[in-house]
């Protein structure tokens, strides 16, 4: 119960995220990848360390999930949570967990700045019980481009 009422504020939290749970596909998905998961991880660990608080690592079940979540927005061409618990229960992601989406941007460094500052991500990013993340980025042929999904676990 508990893992679920967290999991329904951090999506409530997230500023300009849709809540529709499936999304139609306008735009074709031209590429996605979790290649910078780990530089993902460096930057997100650093500055939970500047924090006081644990460093992350990558998880590949998080990675399945991010750039599952990715190429859904970037064929949709706007961003959405949709069932977000469902989600983590389809990859087998228990415990806490939160996600961050972003549209547009073409680098890794701004997309978390980007988070940084906006109060909900930024709190996703300093979760006490995250341990480990999943990051992805899809590209479309419409809407921002580029999409991406940052998904934190225990």
């Amino acid at each position: 119960m508990r893992h679920l009422l967290l999991c329904a504020l951090a999506a409530l939290a997230l500023a300009g995220c849709a809540s529709q749970s499936s999304l139609p596909t306008t735009h074709k998905v031209l590429a996605s990848s979790t290649k910078d998961a780990y530089a993902a991880a460096n930057l997100i660990s650093a500055y939970r360390a500047s924090r006081g608080l644990s460093a992350v690592t990558v998880d590949s079940r998080l990675n399945e999930a991010a750039e599952h979540q990715a190429r859904v927005v970037a064929g949709a061409g706007k961003l959405s949570h949709g069932d977000f618990s469902g989600r983590m229960d389809e990859f087998g992601i228990r415990g806490y967990s939160a996600e961050n989406l972003s549209a547009g941007g073409e680098n890794l460094e701004g997309i978390i700045v980007r988070w940084k500052n906006s109060s909900g991500h930024n709190s996703n990013l300093l979760m006490p019980q995250a341990r480990k993340i999943g990051f992805a980025r899809a590209n479309s042929d419409g809407g921002y481009g580029s999409y991406w999904a940052l998904v934190l676990g225990q």
